[in-house]
């Protein structure tokens, strides 16, 4: 597969970054021994008992400028209009 260099419109820099930002509500159980149904012992919170995720947001951002484009701008230059657009996301 032939390596292909996307570089940013603002500054002309090849550090260009995909980003996919999410935010997540996590739930605990609470019970008589420490928060969870899974924290048996001590409270560890990556062992939550649910987790719901409230909003996300996908980007493409120049390192070097910190522009943010849109991610439409992405699947475009990838060509990925042939595809579903689902198939690319995270």
């Amino acid at each position: 597969m032939e390596s292909k260099h996307y570089t940013c419109p603002v500054c002309k820099s090849r550090d260009l970054y995909f980003k996919h930002e999410a935010s997540y509500v996590y739930s605990y159980l609470l019970d008589s021994d420490a928060p969870g149904i899974k924290n048996s012992e001590t409270f560890s919170p990556f062992l939550y008992d649910k987790r719901n995720q409230t909003s996300s947001l996908e980007y493409v951002e120049c390192d070097n400028c910190k522009t943010r484009f849109q991610s439409d701008l992405l699947y475009d230059a990838l060509g990925a209009s042939n595809f579903e657009r689902s198939d690319y996301v995270i």
